[in-house]
């Protein structure tokens, strides 16, 4: 309001100064000249209809008739311009942060000038001369009855000067000073050339210099005035922008640590908050995932807050890829078609990119339509609320890091427990098992007797030893799921053959390793480090399971694991030669955990659920992928067994 206020003084002293002084020539005009009445009406018609356009067009009056004809090719400064652009687009504007009821005062700064304006600047000088023109021939022609007949002893001469007086207000020194002059020639007209009917007078150089001087002196006081108010409104708008920037900013910082828990929740409150604390109608925010591969920039779905009905739906979208891929900022501004457009508005766009530790993190993106594109502080908005988005996306980053370390932590603990306590005696028990079933062979291949009477033994002897190997192998597995991951320096090849012969060692059955391609290093990219860790422990975590499974469940006898590395993708195979998704239906023993396990494979491969979690595992494979944006597929493999097919982006 205060702001409003100071820029619309020029047009208070404008309007006061105009018709107090037209009041001044009517009651001179009826106190000392009642009797000519002709083309005194005619002078008083012509000025009260020039005030009086003056006035209902004037931006002060803007605001009690904003539907007046005429008035949509005409620019209104300050809380006018937001108020006709929602009468046009049929919606209310976001006020601005900080309770500021004025909508539009960063695109208006300076004081308003008294007399409307066009987006035509020739237009603007036709009506300021037209102004000069009219009140130059009142006083010209009002000089018939006075003496001397022109100039200061026109009851108009002070209503004239109010045209040097709005120049001034409207163009500085230039304006005024050009309008002063013009006047100044209808006083010279006067002077030489009396309309006609006035009484004869030789002018003399004193009678010229009251006439002659005051008009500049207007316009120049008027143009100071001016100019000192738009160098207070300059100074008091920095001390109010930089409150609502500290206000907006203390908002968004605590959006940014009260939702510091759920990064989806974060963004969309942190966009909300940036997008009213910016003054902006949309923005978005992306961010960066990685590489393509193409080796392109990757980026996240971006996160909307607001909207704007002129703005395509891709265009977000493509201007943040376009950002992306040359790491630069962008500030446009495209021009709106139709009516909208001949008043000068446009689409005003900024799209910043923000940096951690010389990689680009994410990207703030902000649109508005306005009727200048944006400036330096919307720009230095975004860079700070985009550096303090960065912290605290690092800070839950390192928040979940610390709690998965802490947990990776407690999981090495029970490991190394269950390695040095059950694991020890489990292998004891098997080595002491399989002891006792070589000797039992032995004494029974002495003699057919012996045979008889101990082949009920070596049977559960041999039952035992497998047994035993199946539950040494199970507690490795629980020990190697609780064991960390992709620590170090070790790779996933490492890895993979140091569980591969683990494998072979406890279960007896030989496997393949076959690698394809050149497992890459991150170089230093910190982002891509933990893309391939993550994918590293997933594929690990499949691989395991998937040997598990073909021990336990599908009487293999060989198998194979094939590791691909994709230029942006790692892949895992591993075939068996067991029984595949066929059940054999053989009802022994294991025959029903076979047609169970037939039946989930069919439903998984063919992309059903199945309705009980059976315990193979199958649908914790394909949680791991999927969660990583991957795919897992199951079949036959080519030696009638099961292929298990895992493929993780990276």
């Amino acid at each position: 309001m205060t702001l409003r206020r100071l820029r619309n003084t020029p047009g208070y002293f404008f309007l006061i100064w105009r018709w107090g002084t037209w009041l001044y020539a009517l009651i001179w005009i009826v106190a000392l000249h009642p009797a000519d009445t002709t083309l005194e009406t005619v002078l008083l018609l012509i000025t009260f209809l020039q005030s009086l356009a003056a006035t209902l067009y004037a931006p002060l009056f803007a605001l009690l008739l904003p539907r007046l004809p005429g008035r949509n090719v005409l620019r209104w400064p300050g809380r006018t311009q937001g108020r006709q652009r929602r009468i046009m687009r049929g919606k209310r504007r976001t006020q601005p942060l900080a309770g500021d009821e004025e909508e539009n005062e960063d695109e208006e700064t300076e004081t308003t000038a008294p007399l409307s304006v066009t987006r035509n600047p020739y237009w603007n000088i036709a009506f300021y001369t037209l102004d000069v023109v009219i009140c130059g021939l009142v006083v010209y022609f009002s000089g018939y009855w006075t003496y001397p007949p022109f100039g200061a002893s026109s009851p108009f001469y002070r209503y004239g000067l109010s045209t040097a007086l709005v120049a001034g207000f409207g163009y500085g020194y230039g304006g005024g000073l050009s309008a002063a002059l013009g006047y100044d020639l209808f006083m010279l007209l006067g002077a030489y050339f009396p309309p006609p009917g006035a009484i004869h007078f030789t002018p003399l150089l004193s009678d010229l210099e009251g006439s002659l001087i005051d008009a500049p002196i207007v316009a120049i006081l008027a143009a100071y005035l001016a100019t000192l108010l738009n160098s207070y409104i300059r100074s008091k708008r920095l001390v109010q922008d930089d409150g609502r920037r500290q206000k907006a900013l203390r908002r968004v910082g605590e959006t940014l640590v009260a939702g510091a828990r759920d990064r989806e929740h974060l963004l969309r409150n942190s966009a909300e908050q940036i997008r009213k604390g910016g003054h902006f109608e949309r923005l978005l925010i992306a961010l960066v995932n990685g590489a393509t591969e193409h080796g392109a920039v990757a980026l996240s779905n971006p996160v909307e807050a607001g909207v704007v009905e002129a703005v395509g739906g891709d265009t977000g979208e493509r201007l943040l890829a376009q950002v992306a891929r040359c790491g630069e900022k962008l500030v446009a501004f495209e021009s709106l078609a139709g009516e909208m457009g001949r008043q000068g508005y446009g689409i005003a766009r900024l799209y910043l990119p923000c940096f951690s530790e010389g990689q680009l993190y994410l990207i703030l993106g902000a649109e508005s339509i306005r009727q200048t594109p944006f400036e330096a502080k919307q720009e230095e908005f975004l860079r700070i609320v985009g550096s303090q988005l960065v912290v605290a996306l690092e800070n839950l980053r390192l928040t979940e890091r610390s709690a998965e370390l802490a947990a990776a932590a407690e999981r090495g603990r029970i490991a190394r427990e269950i390695h040095d306590g059950v694991a020890q005696l489990i292998y004891m028990l098997s080595l002491n098992t399989e002891t006792c079933l070589a000797l039992a062979e032995r004494l029974a291949a002495t003699s057919e007797a012996e045979q008889e009477l101990l082949s009920p033994l070596t049977e559960r002897l041999d039952r035992l030893v497998t047994i035993s190997k199946q539950a040494l192998w199970e507690t490795r597995h629980y020990m190697f799921t609780l064991k960390p991951l992709m620590s170090g320096s070790t790779t996933l090849t490492q890895m993979l053959t140091g569980q591969i012969h683990e494998f072979e060692a406890i279960s007896g059955l030989p496997v393949d390793l076959i690698i394809e391609g050149d497992e890459s290093a991150p170089n230093g990219d910190q982002q891509r480090a933990r893309m391939m860790a993550q994918a590293g422990t997933a594929i690990f975590r499949i691989t395991q399971e998937a040997l598990t499974n073909a021990y336990k469940h599908a009487d293999a006898t060989q198998l194979q694991v094939t590791l691909r590395h994709l230029p942006h993708a790692l892949e895992v195979e591993i075939c068996d030669n067991g029984h595949g998704l066929q059940s054999d239906g053989t009802g022994s023993e294991n025959g029903k955990g076979q047609d169970e396990q037939a039946r989930e494979l069919i439903a998984v491969a063919a992309g059903d659920e199945p309705r009980i979690y059976s315990g193979h595992g199958i649908r914790g494979m394909r949680e791991r992928a999927e969660e990583l944006g991957g795919t897992l597929e199951l079949g036959q493999s080519s030696s009638g067994g099961l292929r298990v097919k895992a493929c993780i982006p990276m």
